[in-house]
């Protein structure tokens, strides 16, 4: 009788150089929207690290004037937002196929997590908070992996795949 539905949190996900991931759970009482994570994300990356990006990617979710000229305000120089409809890219060029190709990395730091390896789809919780933790557990299994990959690729150590 009816199908089961799996429980769903909303998370934004970051990619920073280098391929890192930063995953961010919604609060309890918000929804985390595209068109807030977009500026949001930056917000973090700059409380993280002291300054903002050189530039930014992020899909057209994300794309108003107001987190363009937001983005600007934090220090962004260059904003990559996927503009709705007929509006110009605020970029051009190889930078705009650069910043395309970097969005579209995050995709698929999304769909890496979300392996049974990582575990970020359907984990084993029983409680929002215990979900919480799963997905925080499975970006920093991704992020150790990269970690770990990029030391032995320093060193010239082969690794077993």
């Amino acid at each position: 009788m009816g199908k089961s539905v799996e429980f769903g949190l909303s998370w934004g996900i970051a990619r920073l150089r280098g391929g890192f991931v930063l995953a961010t759970m919604a609060g309890a009482k918000k929804d985390l929207s595209d068109a807030t994570f977009a500026v949001q994300a930056v917000e973090q990356i700059v409380a993280l690290f002291g300054k903002a990006p050189r530039s930014y990617a992020y899909d057209r979710a994300g794309h108003s004037e107001r987190n363009v000229d937001r983005l600007r305000e934090i220090g962004v120089r260059d904003v990559g937002l996927a503009p709705r409809r007929t509006t110009p890219w605020e970029v051009a060029g190889a930078l705009k196929a650069r910043l395309i190709k970097e969005r579209a990395l995050v995709e698929g730091s999304i769909g890496t997590v979300k392996c049974p390896k990582y575990g970020f789809n359907r984990p084993a919780a029983r409680s929002v908070a215990m979900m919480g933790v799963c997905g925080q557990r499975a970006v920093l299994g991704l992020n150790l992996t990269k970690l770990a990959r990029g030391a032995a690729k320093n060193r010239g150590i082969a690794l077993a795949s």
